[in-house]
C-alpha cells in the first residue's frame, strides 16, 4: 500500500491513468465545440431580441378593458363625509349624517332616480356621523349611533317617508360608534359590537377604541331596544351579515387579539329563534373594516379589510364562506389592496366593490379605483375608476340595476382628511 494525495492504494492503484487516445482527441475538440455552442446562443438571444422589439414574437397578451362605465352625478348639497344612504320602497335613496372632521352634520337629502336629482328633506334630530341605517319592514328607516361633537351616541331615530320627517324613538342602551345594524326576517334590528365608551383602549381616530362584545334587538313596532345575547368576541368595524336561512354571520373586527387589541379571524353565527351566538370557522385571514356581500348561492363573500398585528396594513385577500358547510375557501387577491370600502352584489350575481384606502404602516391613501368579482370564475377583474377617490362612503343599487356611490372621507399622507360630497353612478 502506498500513501497518495488522496489516501492509501495499492501499488497498481497508485500508478497515474492512462487516458485513451479516443478521450485525449475528444479533449482537443472540446474548446472547439464549447465555442461554436456559445456563438449559436448568441446568435439565438439576437434573433429573440429583434423579433421581440419588431412585434413579430407573437401576440401579447393586453390587459382586460374595465367591466360596466362610471358618470358623475350633482354633488350632495348638505351631506358629506361618513353619511348613511339606504334605498326606500319607492326606489329613491335617502341619504343623511355626515360629518367634516369633528363637526357632525344633521342634513338628509333624497335623490330621484327619474329626474337624476337631490332635493332636500327635513334633518335628524341630532346631527351625527359614522352611525347606521336600515330599512324596516314598513318601509321606515331607522339611523341608530355614531358620533357628535367627540361623544359616541345611544340615540336613534326614524324617517318616516310619508311625512318626509323624522322622529325621535327610544335610544340604544348604550353609545356605539363603528357597530353593525340588520335586519333580522322578523322584522326587528340587532345592533351589535362597536366601540364604547370608558376604558384604556387603543387611540386611534380620534376615539379611543374599546370593543364591545354586547348586541341588542330594536323592535320597530314597540319603538324600544332590549338586550340580546353577547357575542363571543368584542368587536369593532366588524361585518354583520344577514343570510338566507335567517341567520347573521359576524365576521373579524378590532377586537382583543392576545395582549393586544389587533384585527380577528373569528367569526360567529346568530341564531335569532335562539338568541344566542355561536362560533363559527375563522377566517383564513384576520381583518377588520372590511366588506361583505351575500352571492346569489347564499354564501358570503368578504373582501379586504385591515390586517396586520395592528391593523395598520390594508390586505387584498378574499374569501367566500359556505353557510351550509361552515368552511371558507379563498377567492382570489384584489389588484389592489383596500380597506374602509364597499361591496354591493349586482343584479346579476357578480359584486362590485368600490374606492376605500391602501394603508401601509399608518400611511393611507383614498382610492378611486373598482372591481368586480365573477362568483363563478372566482375572478377579479378592474371595474374602472370614480373621478372621486374616497373611503369609509356607502353604496347602493337602484332599481334599474346601476350602482349609486355617495359621499365618504379622502385621506392621503401627509394631509387632513378631506369630506366628500361627490356622487358617482356605474352600470354593469
Amino acid at each position: 500500500m502506498f500513501r497518495t494525495g488522496v489516501g492509501l492504494k495499492c501499488q497498481p492503484c497508485s500508478q497515474p491513468a492512462t487516458v485513451p487516445l479516443s478521450a485525449r482527441v475528444r479533449a482537443k475538440r472540446f474548446p472547439l465545440v464549447l465555442g461554436l455552442a456559445g456563438l449559436a446562443a448568441v446568435v439565438a438571444a439576437a434573433v429573440v431580441f429583434t423579433l421581440t422589439s419588431s412585434g413579430k414574437s407573437g401576440p401579447v397578451r393586453q390587459p382586460l378593458p374595465p367591466l360596466g362605465a362610471w358618470s358623475e352625478l350633482p354633488d350632495l348639497a348638505s351631506v358629506r363625509g361618513t353619511a348613511a344612504a339606504v334605498v326606500l320602497r319607492d326606489g329613491k335613496v335617502l341619504v343623511a349624517g355626515g360629518g367634516v372632521g369633528s363637526i357632525a352634520l344633521g342634513g338628509a337629502e333624497v335623490f330621484d332616480q327619474g329626474s337624476g336629482k337631490w332635493s332636500g328633506v327635513a334633518s335628524l334630530t341630532l346631527p351625527r356621523r359614522g352611525h347606521r341605517g336600515v330599512v324596516l319592514s314598513d318601509g321606515r328607516v331607522l339611523i341608530a349611533g355614531g358620533i357628535a361633537e367627540g361623544e359616541l351616541l345611544a340615540s336613534a331615530e326614524v324617517y318616516e317617508p310619508a311625512s318626509g320627517r323624522w322622529v325621535a324613538t327610544a335610544p340604544m342602551s348604550m353609545p356605539r360608534l363603528g357597530h353593525s345594524l340588520t335586519l333580522l326576517a322578523d322584522g326587528r334590528v340587532l345592533s351589535a359590537g362597536g366601540t364604547v365608551p370608558g376604558g384604556d383602549g387603543v387611540a386611534g381616530s380620534a376615539q379611543t377604541i374599546l370593543p364591545s362584545a354586547s348586541a341588542e334587538i330594536y323592535d320597530p313596532v314597540a319603538g324600544r331596544w332590549t338586550p340580546a345575547a353577547s357575542m363571543g368576541s368584542p368587536r369593532f368595524e366588524q361585518t354583520a351579515t344577514a343570510l338566507p336561512d335567517g341567520r347573521v354571520l359576524m365576521t373579524g373586527g378590532l377586537g382583543p387579539a392576545g395582549d393586544r387589541i389587533g384585527p380577528l379571524s373569528t367569526t360567529e353565527l346568530y341564531d335569532p329563534p335562539v338568541n344566542a351566538f355561536v362560533r363559527s370557522t375563522d377566517l383564513k385571514e384576520a381583518r377588520t373594516n372590511h366588506s361583505a356581500a351575500v352571492l346569489s348561492d347564499g354564501s358570503v363573500l368578504v373582501v379586504g379589510g385591515a390586517g396586520g398585528m395592528n391593523g395598520d396594513i390594508s390586505v387584498s385577500s378574499t374569501e367566500v364562506f359556505d353557510p351550509r358547510q361552515g368552511t371558507w375557501t379563498s377567492a382570489g387577491a384584489l389588484a389592489e389592496s383596500r380597506a374602509g370600502h364597499s361591496a354591493i352584489a349586482l343584479a346579476d350575481g357578480r359584486v362590485l366593490v368600490t374606492g376605500g384606502e391602501s394603508v401601509a404602516r399608518g400611511a393611507r391613501r383614498s382610492l378611486a379605483s373598482a372591481e368586480v368579482f365573477d362568483a363563478g370564475a372566482r375572478a377579479w377583474r378592474s371595474a374602472g375608476q370614480m373621478a372621486c377617490s374616497r373611503s369609509e362612503h356607502d353604496a347602493v343599487r337602484l332599481g334599474d340595476g346601476t350602482i349609486l356611490v355617495v359621499a365618504g372621507d379622502a385621506t392621503f399622507p401627509g394631509a387632513a382628511p378631506i369630506a366628500r360630497s361627490c356622487v358617482s353612478r356605474y352600470e354593469p
